[in-house]
């Protein structure tokens, strides 16, 4: 009977042991379930340009923003930087190449610094339209050119974004033809076939990079500049001039570039959300182009400056007669009618 009464305790403080363990490893579980998963930290995308953020091609970078960091569900975290924070253009180029930003929003002038025989895309009045433009780019010439940029620095140009046309402006003189040019002071951007374009049209050429251009016409460095309406407006140009000149010159482009560890850093998924994106964009921004266009134009007539009609005939006439020349052995062979043939080429 003792025996039996004392099997009869031990079973009932086991069966009291066993039921409070249970409790607390259930407790433990409902707890670890309970307590917030730490998140995993977004991965950081960075695009860099030099130019203003009332631009838009600054808006544009803004709406990939938004895409990208919409469709990764925030894994992506896209962070821009304007206004040549990182730098002037060659320089954020460069950083582009160090894999210190993944993206960057160039001007053309990447093609004449890295691959020159190409460079004739910024000729004066070479390109009839956008169109004209996209079919070049998406044809045997712009797979070239996507090619060797890549081999030679490691950018990959994946897609183009349409500038607007580019103006002259001048701070006191009107120019009407390539005659009013003599002894005009002209900022031009760092690179060779602007230099050579508008010396031909006679003017006296700096160059000067665009960070440093509102104070260059500020101080009276230079008479005047040339570019699309939106850096006209956006970098505050049209404080320091007051006339622009309807020449229309040159079609602009801005040239959308990643750094070659982007397909490295990032998963096949996210190579696909970013590339998307950046497709999206570029429809986005050329379909807003010319509507951007005309609300410049309407801002800087209200802002006092002048637009001014010239004749684009006598400078079309000097870009075909003197620039080919200069070039004809540097750019890449037969490019210039290569270009003129690609519209009836492409359908």
């Amino acid at each position: 009977m003792i025996l039996y009464n004392k099997l009869f305790y031990i079973l009932k403080f086991l069966i009291f042991f066993l039921t409070g363990l249970v409790c607390v490893l259930v407790c433990l579980r409902t707890n670890q379930q309970n307590v917030p998963k730490t998140q995993e930290k977004p991965k950081l995308f960075r695009v860099a340009h030099v130019y203003g953020q009332s631009e838009l091609v600054h808006k544009a970078v803004e709406y990939f923003a938004e895409q990208v960091e919409k469709e990764s569900g925030g894994s992506i975290d896209v962070r821009f930087y304007p206004n040549g924070q990182l730098g002037k253009e060659r320089e954020t180029f460069e950083g582009l190449r160090l894999h210190s930003i993944d993206m960057m929003i160039s001007g053309s002038s990447i093609i004449g610094w890295y691959i020159p025989e190409y460079a004739v895309v910024d000729v004066p009045f070479l390109f009839r339209d956008y169109d004209h433009i996209r079919k070049v780019w998406q044809g045997e010439i712009g797979t070239e050119m996507r090619r060797i940029m890549k081999e030679r620095t490691g950018a990959e140009m994946l897609d183009l974004w349409f500038r607007g046309p580019r103006y002259l402006t001048a701070s006191s003189k009107i120019i009407r033809s390539p005659e009013d040019l003599h002894g005009f002071k002209l900022r031009v951007p760092e690179f060779e076939i602007y230099l050579k374009s508008w010396q031909a049209f006679g003017a006296n050429v700096t160059p000067i990079p665009v960070t440093d251009l509102l104070m260059a016409l500020k101080f009276g460095v230079v008479d005047g500049q040339e570019n699309p309406l939106a850096t006209i407006y956006g970098n505050n140009l049209h404080e320091v001039q007051k006339y622009i000149m309807r020449t229309e010159h040159l079609l602009g482009i801005f040239v959308v570039c990643i750094d070659q560890s982007f397909r490295n850093r990032f998963t096949d998924q996210e190579q696909m959300i970013i590339l998307n994106a950046v497709k999206k964009t570029t429809d986005w921004h050329n379909a807003e182009l010319f509507a951007a266009e005309r609300e410049y134009e309407r801002k800087l007539q209200e802002s006092g400056i002048g637009f001014i009609d010239v004749n684009r005939e006598a400078f079309q006439h000097l870009a075909r007669k003197k620039i080919p020349p200069l070039f004809e052995n540097r750019w890449a062979t037969n490019i210039l009618n290569r270009i003129n043939e690609t519209k009836y080429l492409i359908k």
